[in-house]
C-alpha cells in the first residue's frame, strides 16, 4: 500500500449529453473478417521467408521503379508486364540483387544497361546476377520481364471478378502481397522515392492507380494505357490497380490557405448516384484531419476512391479501395471513410518500420473514426464510440507483435485505446500538440516509424518519461480490475476528510500492477468535484479534504482507462504509508494510523525492525524515541482492529548520523542548502515544496513551465536557517510538468512535480 495525500481544488464540471448510436456488429464483423484474412496471408508469407532472405535485401535501398502491366487476357486471367527499378547499393562488392516475386508467377528475361543477366527464380524469391561488381552509394538499375496468372493470396493480392456482367480487377496487397503480382522489395521499410505503373487495358475500361494520370493514351488496337506518375515516397503493400468501366466524379477540397486538391471517384455506373452521395463526406473528413494531423500529406496529387469487390476498404495511397457494399446512400460506413482516410496520415505518409509496429497504422486510423464522431456531435458521442464501436472483448494482448498480428481486437480496437487513455493521462492541449508534431516531423514524414519514436516524441510534450504507460499497455497485457471503497470524517468547519482506498485485483501476468492517473468524481453540495490520484501499487490509499459532505463517487467515469472495476465497503486500512527519516541523537515522533474496521487497533512489528532506539506503542502506533545507529532500515508494521480483521504496510526509513556539534549541541544542518522535493507529486491541485537551508540568506522559490516561463514565486527574501515548506495552489494551470527552482546566495537547485487535474 501506498499513501498519497491530496488538497483539493474545487471546480464545477459542466458535462454534455450528446448521445450517438450506430450499428456496431456490422462494423466489428467488417474488421474481424477483414484482419483474419491479412493474418492468415502473413503466416503464409512468413513460413516461406528466412532471416538470411530478409537480410540480403537490406543491402540496397529502392529509389524509384517504373511499372508496366497489360491487363487484357481476361478470359485468361494473365497478365504480362516489366519492371524497371533503381536502387542505391549500400555495402560494398554487391554483385547479386534479390526481390521478392512469387513462385508461381514466371521470368522471362532481366537486365541491367541493355544487357541479359543470369538469374534463378524459386521460393518466391527471385536473385539476378549483376552485370558488375558494384560498390557502396553506387545506383544499380535492373529490368524484369515476366508474365502469369497471379494468384489471390490472403484476402485479395490480385482478383478478377464482375459486377453488373462488366470485370473487376483489382489488387490488395497488405501486408505483402505485392509479390503476387509484380517483381519488387516487398518490405515496408523501404519506400520508393517516386514511382510509375503504366496498366494497358480494354479500350472500354478505366485504370486507376496511385498518385496522377499523367495520360491516357489510345493505342489505337483496341486497348489504352493508363499512366499514373506517383511523386510521393511510396512502400509497396500501398501500390493499387483497380480496372472496370468506372465513372468518375470528382469534388474538392480547399484547404486554409485557398488552394484546391481533387478528390477523384471512380464508382461502378449502377451505383452512381449512391456514391456521389456517400462519398461527399470526404472533404469535410480532410479538412478536419488537416487541422488536428496537419495538411494532408499528398497534397500535391490527390484522394479518392475506387470501388472494388470486397466488403471492406483499403487505405492505397491517394487512392482507397472502397467496397462495393460499402455504397448505400445513407452514410451509414461514413466511418470507413474516415478511418481509411486517416491512413492516408498514419500508414501511408508515415508507415511502420516492420509488421510488429502494425498498430502504428490500424490503431491510429481506429482512434481517427471517433474523433470524426466527436468533431461532429460532441464529448458523449466520443465516448460512445469508444466504449461500443472500439470496444475491446479481449484485453489481453499485447499490442506489438500479438499472437494474431492484425487482430481486430487487439490491433485495432486496443490500439485505439492507447491513444485515448494517453489522450487522458496528457490532457487535450499537450496530447493532440504531441499528434500533430508526430504527424509533421520531418524524421518521420514520408518514411516509417517505431513506437519508442512516437514514444519520445508525445513525452516532449507530457515534460516527462511515458515508458510507463507504452511499457504496460503497448508491450504488456490485459488490463486492470480496480476494487475501490471510501469513508468520509468530519474534521469541523463543513469540510470533510476522505480516505480512498484502492485495490488492483486482476491476475495478470504482465504488468502485475498498472500505473495510471485515475479521475474520481465527488457529488459534494450538488456539485461535482474531480480529484485526480496516481495509483500504482497493488493497494493504495489517498487521503485529501473536501469543502463539504461527499454524498456520490464516480470512479473514472468517462473511461480513461481500459479496465474493470466494482465498489466495495471500506474495510480497516493503514492510511500512513510514509515515515518522516530521522537522525541519530535527536528525539523521533512518527504515528501510525489506520481508518474503518472495529477500534481498538493494535499494532505490532512485523517483518524486519525498527531502526535502534525506537519503539513502537502497540495501542497508539506511535513510533519515538531516539535514533542511535544511522543506516536504511526495511521493515512491516501490523494493524489489527477489534474484529481480528489485519492490514500490514512496508516501511523504509533512513536514519543518518548528525553533521557535526557546535558549542556542545547537535547540529543537523546541512552545510549547503538542501531541496527536498514536493508533497505529494503527482498532485491534483495543491502540493507543498520543502527545503533546509544552513543559514539565515536571500532566498527565492520560482515555479516554471516546461518551456522555460516562469508561472509564479512562491517566496523571494529573506530567510532564517531551517527547515522551511511553501505552498503552491495551482489554481486555473494547466495538467503537464512544472519545475521548481531554489535559489540561495548564487546556489540553485530545480525539481520537477507533475500537476494532474
Amino acid at each position: 500500500m501506498k499513501f498519497k495525500l491530496l488538497i483539493v481544488w474545487a471546480f464545477v464540471l459542466i458535462l454534455p449529453s450528446i448521445l450517438f448510436a450506430q450499428s456496431v456488429s456490422e462494423r466489428q464483423d467488417f474488421f474481424d473478417a477483414r484482419w483474419k484474412m491479412k493474418y492468415d496471408h502473413f503466416k503464409i508469407l512468413e513460413r516461406n521467408m528466412t532471416t538470411d532472405l530478409i537480410t540480403s535485401m537490406e543491402d540496397y535501398d529502392v529509389k524509384y521503379w517504373d511499372l508496366y502491366v497489360n491487363v487484357t487476357d481476361l478470359a485468361g486471367e494473365s497478365i504480362t508486364g516489366y519492371v524497371i527499378i533503381q536502387s542505391q547499393v549500400l555495402i560494398d562488392n554487391f554483385s547479386e540483387i534479390e526481390y521478392n516475386f512469387t513462385a508461381g508467377m514466371v521470368v522471362d528475361s532481366a537486365k541491367a544497361n541493355g544487357l541479359p543477366l543470369s538469374y534463378s527464380h524459386s521460393s518466391s524469391i527471385l536473385t539476378i546476377n549483376l552485370d558488375e561488381v558494384y560498390m557502396a552509394g553506387d545506383m544499380v538499375t535492373t529490368t524484369v520481364f515476366y508474365h502469369g496468372n497471379p494468384q489471390s493470396s490472403g484476402f485479395g493480392s490480385f482478383t478478377w471478378e464482375t459486377h453488373n456482367g462488366q470485370p473487376i480487377i483489382s489488387t490488395l496487397s497488405e501486408p505483402e502481397g505485392a509479390r503476387d503480382w509484380w517483381p519488387c522489395k516487398d518490405q515496408p521499410r523501404d519506400k520508393a522515392d517516386t514511382s510509375d505503373i503504366h496498366i494497358t487495358v480494354d479500350e472500354d475500361l478505366v485504370a486507376t492507380s496511385n498518385g496522377l494520370l499523367v495520360s491516357n493514351t489510345d493505342n489505337g488496337d483496341g486497348t489504352r494505357t493508363f499512366h499514373w506518375h506517383n511523386s510521393y515516397p511510396i512502400t509497396t503493400y500501398l501500390v493499387c490497380m483497380t480496372i472496370s468501366n468506372y465513372l468518375e466524379f470528382t469534388d474538392w477540397y480547399v484547404n486554409a490557405e485557398g488552394d484546391s486538391m481533387p478528390v477523384v471517384n471512380y464508382v461502378y455506373p449502377e451505383h452512381y448516384n449512391n456514391a456521389v452521395e456517400d462519398l461527399s463526406v470526404t472533404p469535410s473528413i480532410i479538412e478536419f484531419y488537416a487541422g488536428i494531423f496537419g495538411e494532408y500529406p499528398f497534397f500535391n496529387e490527390k484522394y479518392g476512391h475506387s470501388v472494388f469487390p470486397w466488403s471492406g476498404a483499403m487505405e492505397h495511397q491517394c487512392n482507397t479501395s472502397y467496397g462495393r457494399g460499402l455504397i448505400r446512400g445513407d452514410h451509414a460506413y461514413d466511418h470507413i471513410v474516415a478511418h481509411e482516410l486517416s491512413h492516408q496520415w498514419f500508414g501511408d505518409m508515415i508507415s511502420p518500420d516492420i509488421w510488429p509496429e502494425i498498430w502504428m497504422n490500424e490503431g491510429f486510423a481506429s482512434y481517427a473514426e471517433p474523433l470524426w464522431f466527436e468533431h461532429l456531435e460532441g464529448q458523449t458521442a466520443y465516448q460512445n464510440y469508444m466504449n461500443n464501436s472500439n470496444g475491446v472483448n479481449d484485453p489481453s494482448g499485447p499490442i506489438y507483435d500479438p499472437d494474431e498480428l492484425f487482430s481486430g481486437n487487439t490491433v485495432y480496437n486496443k490500439g485505439s485505446w492507447v491513444l485515448h487513455m494517453l489522450r487522458g493521462v496528457m490532457g487535450d492541449e499537450p496530447f493532440f500538440e504531441g499528434i500533430y508534431d508526430y504527424a509533421t516531423d520531418p524524421r518521420f514524414m514520408y518514411s516509417v516509424t517505431t513506437t519508442r519514436e512516437f514514444q519520445a516524441v508525445m513525452e516532449e510534450h507530457y515534460g516527462g518519461e511515458l515508458g510507463w504507460f507504452f511499457d504496460q499497455w503497448i508491450w504488456g497485457m490485459n488490463r486492470p480490475w480496480y476494487s475501490y471503497s471510501w469513508i468520509a470524517e468530519d474534521i469541523g468547519n463543513g469540510q470533510y476528510e476522505v480516505f480512498l482506498h484502492i485495490r488492483q485485483a486482476q491476475n495478470n501476468p504482465a504488468p502485475e500492477v498498472f500505473t495510471m492517473p485515475i479521475q474520481t468524481y465527488w457529488r459534494v453540495n450538488g456539485e461535482d468535484t474531480l480529484i485526480t490520484v496516481w495509483d500504482d501499487s497493488r493497494e493504495d490509499d489517498f487521503r485529501f479534504v473536501l469543502n463539504g459532505n461527499p454524498t456520490n463517487l464516480r470512479f473514472d467515469p468517462y473511461d480513461w482507462i481500459l479496465k474493470l472495476s466494482n465498489h466495495q465497503s471500506y474495510g480497516m486500512n493503514i492510511v500512513t504509508t510514509d515515515l518522516p527519516d530521522g537522525i541519530t541523537g535527536i528525539a523521533y515522533n512518527a504515528v501510525i494510523e489506520s481508518r474503518g474496521g472495529e477500534a481498538p487497533y493494535i499494532y505490532q512489528v512485523g517483518d524486519g525492525q525498527l531502526p535502534d532506539g525506537l519503539t513502537l506503542d502497540e495501542n497508539t502506533g506511535v513510533i519515538t524515541g531516539i535514533p542511535t545507529t544511522d543506516g536504511e532500515y526495511d521493515f512491516t508494521i501490523e494493524c489489527i482492529d477489534d474484529d481480528e480483521e489485519t492490514d500490514d504496510q512496508q516501511y523504509t526509513m533512513t536514519i543518518e548520523e548528525p553533521i557535526g556539534i557546535e558549542d556542545g549541541e547537535i547540529n543537523a544542518r546541512p552545510e549547503s542548502f538542501e531541496l527536498i522535493g514536493n508533497y505529494p507529486n503527482p498532485f491534483n491541485a495543491t502540493t507543498s515544496i520543502s527545503f533546509r537551508i544552513p543559514g539565515a540568506g536571500y532566498a527565492s522559490l520560482d515555479i516554471f513551465n516546461v518551456l522555460g516561463q516562469k508561472v509564479t514565486t512562491l517566496h523571494e527574501g529573506q530567510l532564517n536557517a531551517g527547515l522551511h515548506t511553501f505552498y503552491w495552489n495551482a489554481g486555473d494551470a494547466p495538467s503537464g510538468v512544472y519545475l521548481y527552482k531554489l535559489s540561495l546566495e548564487g546556489e540553485t537547485q530545480v525539481m520537477k512535480m507533475t500537476l494532474m487535474k
